[in-house]
């Protein structure tokens, strides 16, 4: 289902005016969707020679509609520029072959997609931080705030998952100078990680400076390299877990 109504372009044109004034520009044909079974905020997709942005009809009341639409058109950007973070077609094949020559199983090859995702939307993000005002700064960073968990399930995946998302979360907010050391988020992320296990606070950190300190400029080599670097970190928290769990 295709949304017509002009507020909703006037924020896409908005959003598209603010890249190009920033120095991101985007070449390609932009059309704004709304769906209204989808489950999450939203999504873009290549449609033919157009590129298509997917929100949910809940997200059409969300105060971060403006910052989804810069997101997902930050996305767009990566994609039009080449960038090796952006480049499915090599992502996919390190991660498959990765996972095979790991013994990973489908659910554990998905815990690792989707951690992937986490790395491509630090990157992604420091373009829409950069636009956003000091008012949407502040909406971002309680957004991100809500992604953080304190309760850990006890099962391996979900807590592999949990862990890598509260890194992802306070890494997004530290590269914009933005995380509270000593606020409830931080609370929250260091009861989950001593409730995790003996190691899961390191490996929680090292998830998180690698978050940090990832490049958007990284060239394809390099990229490749630090992605084979991130993978391994994720499923040294996968093995920890199920390390505790075999002794149980």
């Amino acid at each position: 289902m295709e949304k017509s109504d002009k507020p909703l372009q006037e924020i896409l044109g908005t959003a598209l005016g603010r890249l190009e004034k920033g120095g991101y520009p985007i070449k390609s044909k932009i059309r704004l969707m709304v769906d209204p079974n989808l489950s999450f905020m939203g999504y873009a997709k290549e449609v033919g020679d157009a590129q298509h942005v997917v929100i949910s009809s809940w997200a059409l009341r969300s105060d971060m509609l403006d910052g989804l639409i810069l997101h997902e058109l930050a996305h767009i950007y990566h994609s039009e520029r080449g960038s090796p973070s952006h480049n499915p077609k090599s992502t996919t094949a390190l991660i498959t072959e990765y996972a095979q020559r790991e013994g990973l199983n489908g659910r554990e090859t998905g815990y690792l997609v989707e951690c992937f995702s986490h790395l491509q939307n630090v990157l992604v993000d420091d373009i829409v931080f950069e636009v956003m005002s000091e008012v949407e700064r502040m909406q971002a960073k309680a957004f991100f705030a809500g992604w953080v968990t304190g309760d850990v399930s006890g099962y391996t995946l979900t807590d592999s998952a949990g862990l890598v998302r509260n890194a992802f979360a306070t890494a997004s907010l530290k590269r914009h100078g933005l995380y509270d050391e000593e606020g409830e988020m931080a609370e929250r992320s260091s009861k989950f990680t001593k409730a995790a296990g003996s190691k899961a606070f390191s490996r929680f950190e090292a998830i998180e400076a690698f978050l940090v300190g990832a490049d958007p400029y990284w060239s394809q080599e390099d990229f490749e390299e630090n992605l084979t670097r991130y993978l391994d970190l994720l499923v040294g928290v996968l093995r920890e877990k199920e390390q505790l769990e075999d002794l149980r």
